[in-house]
């Protein structure tokens, strides 16, 4: 990703937050406010996957009975209130 060329965008950010991001950059933390909102993307997107692989490894190691049992008592639920059934029942 690092060696790959930059896009150019645009953001509107709260005040504080760039005071912050100006913050680190001034105290030699990080080498430009674009390089600190960079950094942050990048850890949430991490953050992200990795919380998608824990919740496919535990879906893999659900008990099939009881996910239906689950899903029938949401679909009752949804019906109750006039939507339509949740997908894969």
């Amino acid at each position: 990703m690092s060696g790959d060329r930059k896009a150019r965008i645009t953001i509107t950010v709260d005040p504080d937050v760039l005071e912050y991001a100006e913050h680190l950059v001034a105290t030699g933390k990080a080498t430009s406010v674009a390089a600190v909102f960079n950094d942050v993307i990048a850890e949430k997107r991490i953050a992200d996957q990795r919380a998608l692989a824990l919740l496919r490894e535990r879906a893999r190691q659900a008990d099939p009975a009881r996910v239906a049992r689950m899903m029938r008592h949401v679909n009752r639920q949804l019906a109750e209130h006039g939507f339509p059934a949740a997908p894969g029942e």
